[in-house]
């Protein structure tokens, strides 16, 4: 009876470690559901996306904001066209944040060289303008930029957002411009080894120079 009882607890346990390990599979791969609130797709380009893969997902600063949604290549430019999905909640302003928003960029709109020479009608059509712009923004200005990064030396790729220092901010729907690819090994490798063949042909020269000029002052020497 109690062997029975030691088999089944045993058996038991095997499941419940099996399904744990099975839905921690999931999540590292990125196949569990996404949970993104008020999802909206953005899109950004790279010349290099090698081990970056749907499903990757997206951060800023550590906190997770999105997931890739695909990737495919640009037949003009020949880039990796990135597709990825972003959190709303997680990167919109609410209401009190963007009125300071709105503020801080009106502001800067009338120290602007546009805005001085235009006449009043047509400086009350930039501000409405821009105001209306402010309701479609996210929280990635302009200035930042996006990099195919790595979750640890050998870890999976994703994407990271780097925040930038400006006040016009990237809208929904629209291309973050900003990019950095993936740097392969093979590439640094080789770059390393070109390099320190450059740097060694540029000394032969020197080296020879220099035996000359001592071969010289010997001979004037004597």
């Amino acid at each position: 009876m109690k062997s029975r009882t030691s088999e089944l607890t045993v058996g038991i346990f095997v499941i419940i470690f099996g399904v744990a390990l099975f839905f921690l599979a999931m999540r590292v791969s990125g196949l569990s559901g996404t949970n993104l609130r008020d999802a909206y797709e953005m899109t950004a380009q790279f010349d290099n996306v090698n081990g970056l893969k749907p499903r990757a997902k997206v951060t800023m600063s550590g906190v997770s904001i999105g997931r890739v949604t695909d990737i495919t290549l640009d037949p003009v430019s020949r880039l990796a066209t990135v597709h990825f999905d972003l959190d709303g909640k997680l990167t919109s302003f609410n209401k009190e944040q963007l009125k300071t928003v709105t503020a801080n960029a009106l502001e800067e709109l009338h120290y602007s060289a546009e805005y001085t020479e235009a006449m009043p009608a047509q400086q009350k059509e930039m501000e409405k303008q821009l105001t209306d712009n402010m309701h479609s923004i996210t929280s990635i200005d302009e200035d930042a930029y996006i990099m195919v990064a790595t979750n640890g030396l050998l870890g999976e790729k994703y994407l990271k957002v780097v925040p930038g220092g400006g006040l016009n901010y990237v809208k929904r729907g629209e291309r973050i411009a900003n990019t950095q690819g993936t740097m392969d090994l093979e590439d640094l490798i080789s770059k390393f080894i070109t390099g320190g063949a450059s740097k060694s042909s540029e000394k032969a020269p020197d080296e020879k120079t220099s035996g000359e000029s001592t071969g010289a002052e010997a001979s004037f020497v004597e």
